[in-house]
């Protein structure tokens, strides 16, 4: 019986924990009780020992409680060690051998994503990319799941910066550019339509940390145009990206 009002206890606690992350300006315990399904009375007195430890913090304002700097700390010194290289890559190898695509995982540095991971399917021929290279954002799918971390003013400021060129006839310029991403926004998905090599298409995602900040991105590729518009594509790879932010406290 102790042993399983242990585990009732931990249960308890990492519930309210779970519940109190989801609230960005705080929650207070009447509503932190309705939501977790226990009497207010167990959640207050809960609560009051995660705030003793720093594990939660309350606002002495609002009277609402949100996550502590202990937990915060122990969260940033975990999620600061992971790989994303090494997280992502088994789903999208996934993908790379369900869809017979090329995969990539890429991080932005400066004005340029940078292919961190590069997976082949048993049966599809090599592109010309490879890990450490470095890739135009303005022209890749990759690059455009990045730019989405970019206000409008700073995409604009980076566009006058590298003073892009055109790879290709499907190069986007800054007007297009910009309705393409407004669009990506929505859709999480950003596609290459051939814009920085010929006959190579992709589409790609962010992938973001516990804060909302993009991290990276995964891409599939191929030489099919019809890549662009697989439903079953795009969700897997939306997917893929979801379970990957899991990992950095991503909800």
């Amino acid at each position: 019986m102790a042993k399983e009002n242990s585990i009732q206890s931990v249960d308890r606690i990492f519930g309210i924990i779970e519940k109190v992350a989801q609230y960005r300006y705080g929650v207070g315990i009447s509503e932190l009780a309705r939501e977790v399904n226990l009497p207010k009375s167990t959640v207050h007195r809960t609560v009051t020992a995660l705030v003793a430890n720093n594990y939660l913090a309350k606002d002495e304002t609002s009277e609402k409680y949100k996550l502590g700097y202990r937990f915060i700390a122990v969260a940033g010194s975990y999620t600061s060690k992971l790989d994303l290289r090494e997280i992502a890559a088994p789903y999208l190898r996934n993908m790379v051998n369900k869809l017979n695509v090329t995969g990539h995982i890429a991080i932005k540095q400066g004005d340029y994503a940078v292919y961190i991971e590069k997976l082949l399917p048993y049966s599809f021929a090599c592109t010309y990319s490879e890990i450490g290279k470095t890739i135009e954002l303005y022209c890749s799918a990759l690059g455009k799941s990045l730019l989405l971390g970019l206000t409008e003013s700073e995409l604009v400021e980076y566009y006058r910066r590298l003073m892009p060129r055109k790879f290709t006839p499907n190069t986007l310029d800054i007007i297009s550019l910009q309705k393409e991403l407004t669009e990506a926004r929505a859709t999480q998905i950003t596609k290459d339509n051939a814009e920085h090599e010929e006959g190579v298409f992709c589409i790609a995602t962010p992938v973001y940390d516990n804060y909302n900040k993009i991290i990276g991105a995964l891409s599939i590729s191929s030489h099919e145009k019809s890549l662009l518009t697989d439903s079953v594509a795009r969700e897997m790879l939306i997917e893929s990206a979801r379970l990957t932010a899991r990992h950095y406290g991503k909800l």
